[in-house]
């Protein structure tokens, strides 16, 4: 099987990867809605040092799509998408920092534990994974077969747990601590979004701008809809 048949994908394929994509990055009710409960859920997996709730938290978390979309963004030279993308995940950010930080403040105890100093130790290990999930998590959405391997990305890369550890850090007054589990995520990202301007590069997405604009267009126009409709 050669390179170019490998990432091969059609113009209509590529275009409905795309609105899926952008679709699932969407910041919407359901977005928000499992961005705090997988907020709920690896927050307090942190503070009581337990791995099983921290990934279950961590398959909940809906961080993969906005990241990936950002890669989409640059690859397609899409500003708007970009925009989104971008206040997306600073939105996340800020969330899980606060509750880290809140949740912390009312913890019985302010002890490291092994969950919490793992997400703030660096190495280039960590960067592999990152670069190795996102190209993961990029072929999987041109290659349907491949959709459900997605929850298996979602935990092998760390996005959320190294977040909260930067609000636990700051409730307890450990700069060091916040400081590298932020460096830890900033790592995260990088990589999953350099290996996916990559994927989606090679599968010719950079000619699929004009559908990503149209279906924002399109986005938009709905969320003004129901905005209105709340209000009335």
């Amino acid at each position: 099987m050669s390179l170019q048949s490998l990432f091969a994908v059609d113009s209509a394929a590529r275009t409905a990867f795309a609105e899926k994509l952008i679709e699932d990055s969407a910041p919407n009710t359901d977005f928000y809605l499992l961005l705090v409960l997988s907020i709920l859920i690896v927050v307090p997996g942190l503070l009581l040092n337990n791995v099983a709730v921290v990934i279950g938290g961590m398959v909940v978390a809906p961080l993969l799509s906005p990241i990936l979309s950002f890669g989409m963004g640059v690859v397609t030279a899409d500003f708007r998408l970009l925009r989104r993308a971008t206040r997306t995940i600073v939105f996340a950010v800020l969330l899980a920092i606060l509750a880290g930080f809140i949740m912390s403040l009312f913890s019985t105890g302010h002890e490291l534990n092994a969950e919490i100093t793992s997400r703030s130790s660096m190495s280039i290990a960590y960067l592999v994974v990152a670069i190795a999930s996102g190209a993961a998590a990029s072929f999987a959405i041109i290659k349907p077969t491949l959709s459900a391997t997605i929850t298996g990305i979602a935990v092998s890369v760390s996005l959320l747990p190294p977040i909260a550890v930067v609000g636990i850090g700051l409730a307890f007054g450990d700069w060091s601590l916040a400081v590298q589990a932020l460096a830890l995520f900033s790592v995260n990202f990088v990589g999953i979004v350099f290996s996916s301007i990559i994927i989606f590069s090679l599968s010719g997405f950079s000619r699929q701008k004009r559908a990503v604009e149209k279906k924002l267009v399109k986005e938009e126009k709905q969320l003004q809809q129901q905005q209105k409709q709340h209000k009335v």
